[in-house]
């Protein structure tokens, strides 16, 4: 049987095509040659020892070059990697640690004393923490690193595990194989067609697959390189673009309302950028963004568990539609009993991977997770959509999830964190439209007496929640709608909108009631 690339092999192999060319930089930083990211790497893989062959190594890093070794020497040894937010929930972070069963953490030395590494230094099986900066760090020049060879795996080995909330919103930790990376990285590459004259533009962070298997795996495949974005901003983005020259990024929808929100300058057009890759977004949104920055918008639909499952090409699209479906993912529309539903009508979107090794294994530790995920073969996305002409258009969601900027936000969570503080009673998370697309949160809140101030509540879900679960929006109400069987009804909480007078934490006056 012919095996897969693994994530370590096609850097190897760039390196080998073209060991002096650039591969990586940071914006403003000395660039990174394939053959030192290689280098790194293979030092990195000698001092990782004595980690091998399905040993989970779980890392918290920034997206950089050392990010990409860190990996690439990880995928050498054939052992899995664990990455991880560095504002992800301790607890959580914890759980994964040991539901992977986790050896040690690797993670730089100015996240050394936060409070998740230091409670995976406690749980992971080594009790081992490196770094790969400081003095303390990893050696990036091992002599005789040149002779590592990385292990071959096939493709349904494992190779990742991302935290993730699913299909259903509880957080989970699915597993990805060896295949899946490589497979994506094609498909993306493909259909942007990526050669040597492009640079990509990351700015998404480590943890995240899209920096790794839509940016960075593509640009080794493509012989294109990669400049790093440290921290996004709108008003620097297009300054950025110009100087290092960069051709391509991947989008969010609200990574391009940022954008448009800026004033208009005479430089709009003054880039090199003729292309751009995200998730579906509105066809007013493609148009706005075309007409003022002459950059199209080429949508796909994709999710953790399955890559890519469908694409625009260079040479064709469909404003607001999410690409056609690849030839290796077959798709069904449903209704609720799972019936299919007559051409170009709404359903839920069922996916099945067609050759093995291209989607995820498991929700670790999970079973019961795992096995709602799928429907005899069929991998239930719990995404709304409808395919038309050949088009696969997504028109929302199925369950309570939020959608925040990319990130599926579970709404129990929220609210979990919400009725820690000592003065909530109950309290309900749903989703409400967001002026950048997608959705924001609102908490609504049945509090004792007295009530707690919005702000100091707000401070208080900072504390216990990452960023994207922090609610944008807070609502005091006597009481909250509950189902027959006594659930809440979030589903009614999702129909009402707004409330008149919720507190805004993006701009804390009273907002008008939706009508």
């Amino acid at each position: 049987m012919r095996l897969p690339l693994t994530y370590a092999q096609a850097l190897w192999r760039r390196a080998e095509r073209a060991p002096g060319d650039e591969l990586l930089r940071v914006a403003g930083d000395e660039p990174w040659s394939a053959h030192r990211v290689r280098s790194c790497a293979a030092s990195w893989a000698i001092g990782l020892a004595p980690v091998g062959r399905g040993d989970v190594v779980a890392t918290c890093v920034e997206a950089g070059p050392e990010a990409v070794a860190l990996t690439a020497a990880i995928s050498a040894l054939g052992a899995i990697e664990l990455p991880l937010a560095a504002d992800l929930s301790v607890e959580w972070a914890g759980r994964l640690a040991e539901l992977t069963q986790a050896r040690l953490i690797v993670t730089s030395t100015d996240r050394a004393s936060s409070p998740l590494v230091r409670r995976l230094a406690r749980v992971v099986a080594d009790h081992r923490i490196e770094f790969v900066d400081g003095a303390e760090g990893l050696d990036r020049e091992l002599p005789h690193a040149d002779r590592i060879v990385p292990v071959s795996l096939p493709s349904t080995a494992p190779a990742l595990v991302v935290s993730t909330s699913g299909t259903t919103g509880r957080q989970k930790a699915a597993l990805l194989p060896v295949g899946a990376p490589i497979r994506q990285a094609r498909q993306v590459a493909g259909a942007m067609q990526y050669s040597n004259d492009d640079v990509l533009l990351s700015i998404f962070p480590w943890h995240h697959i899209n920096a790794r298997h839509a940016v960075v795996l593509p640009a080794i495949l493509s012989d294109a390189r990669v400049v790093f974005m440290p921290r996004f901003s709108a008003s620097g983005f297009w300054p950025l673009v110009r100087r290092e020259r960069v051709t391509a990024f991947n989008f969010m929808g609200a990574l391009c309302m940022m954008l448009l929100r800026q004033p208009s300058s005479a430089d709009d057009r003054r880039h090199s950028v003729t292309k751009a890759y995200g998730g579906p977004a509105p066809t007013e949104l493609v148009a706005a963004f075309a007409d003022r920055f002459g950059v199209t918008l080429r949508q796909a639909y994709a999710c953790t568990e399955l890559g890519d499952v469908s694409t625009t090409s260079v040479d064709e699209l469909l404003p607001g539609a999410a690409g056609r479906p690849l030839d290796d993912r077959a798709i069904r529309i449903v209704d609720d009993q799972l019936r299919d539903v007559p051409a170009g009508a709404v359903g839920e979107v069922l996916v099945r991977p067609c050759h093995p090794g291209t989607a995820f294994l498991e929700y670790v530790g999970d079973p019961e997770a795992t096995a709602a995920a799928w429907a005899s073969g069929w991998f239930r996305t719990r995404d709304r959509g409808r395919l038309t002409d050949g088009w696969l258009h997504i028109t929302g969601r199925t369950s309570d999830v939020i959608r925040h900027r990319g990130v599926n936000i579970d709404p129990q969570q929220v609210e979990e964190a919400l009725l820690r503080h000592p003065a909530v009673v109950e309290a309900a998370a749903v989703a409400v439209p967001s002026d950048l697309t997608e959705d924001d949160v609102l908490a609504l809140v049945v509090a004792g007496d007295p009530a707690p101030d919005p702000e100091t509540l707000w401070q208080h879900c900072k504390q216990l929640l990452p960023r994207s679960g922090v609610p944008r929006y807070l609502s005091f109400t006597p009481t909250l709608p509950h189902t027959a069987t006594h659930k809440l009804d979030r589903a009614t909480l999702r129909r009402r909108g707004l409330p008149a007078g919720t507190w805004d934490a993006a701009a804390p006056t009273p907002t008008p009631e939706i009508q």
